[in-house]
């Protein structure tokens, strides 16, 4: 747990390209020495991002695919407050806090990295005809080069230059009571569009997850 508040990367960032997305998870580890300890029923969310609308929609999604999954969760913006993660509080502070909440887990996410990749797509060259006229050779009107040349109207799009751009999410799940990480998943968004899209993608992914492995229990 103590590297909770080391990941201070900015989640808003995430939302600032525009093409099609595309996220996967492309890895997960579980802390074997924590099987069979219990199943998660209350879960603290708490994701971590400069940009306060950003983490409002994440937590959002988050809570929608969690109860989807029949888990009760807690958002860390509505039970912190507008000052408390401003006071910069330790670590201990914010367990102490959490443990406040009932729950029995706390989950993080945040942006580990970014890369660009440089990439060129070619200009495209389109025709468009127009038959004017009678008919002759070839029943179309241009029995020469010149005859064809002219009734062809060529649409030319140049070719041009585009950055694509991966983001690299890290979510970790920590048992409250011991405060030992439990289950780590990586993710990968690709060319991501906006902060809803992602976040009801990547929240899906995440708690589907998290229940076919047998980390959290459904509400009863």
């Amino acid at each position: 747990m103590k590297n909770l508040l080391s990941m201070t990367v900015i989640l808003s960032m995430l939302f600032m390209t525009a093409c099609s997305p595309s996220m996967k998870i492309t890895g997960s580890w579980m802390n074997k020495d924590m099987m069979g300890k219990g199943n998660y029923k209350k879960v603290f969310l708490f994701v971590i991002a400069s940009d306060k609308g950003a983490q409002q929609t994440v937590e959002n999604a988050q809570a929608k695919a969690a109860a989807a999954e029949g888990v009760t969760t807690v958002k860390s913006y509505e039970f912190f407050g507008p000052n408390f993660i401003a006071q910069k509080p330790s670590v201990e502070q914010i367990m102490a806090k959490i443990r406040e909440s009932g729950c029995d887990a706390v989950f993080t996410s945040a942006l580990v990295d970014v890369k660009s990749q440089t990439r060129y797509v070619p200009g495209t060259t389109s025709y468009s005809y127009g038959y004017g006229g009678g008919y002759g050779y070839g029943g179309y009107g241009y029995g020469s080069f010149g005859g064809y040349y002219g009734s062809a109207a060529y649409i030319y799009e140049p070719g041009y230059y585009t950055e694509d751009q991966t983001y690299f999410i890290e979510s970790n799940l920590y048992d409250v009571k011991t405060e030992e990480i439990v289950w780590s998943v990586q993710s990968e968004a690709y060319n991501p569009t906006n902060v809803e899209t992602v976040a009801r993608t990547y929240s899906a992914l995440l708690f589907e997850k998290l229940k076919s492995e047998g980390i959290t229990a459904p509400k009863k």
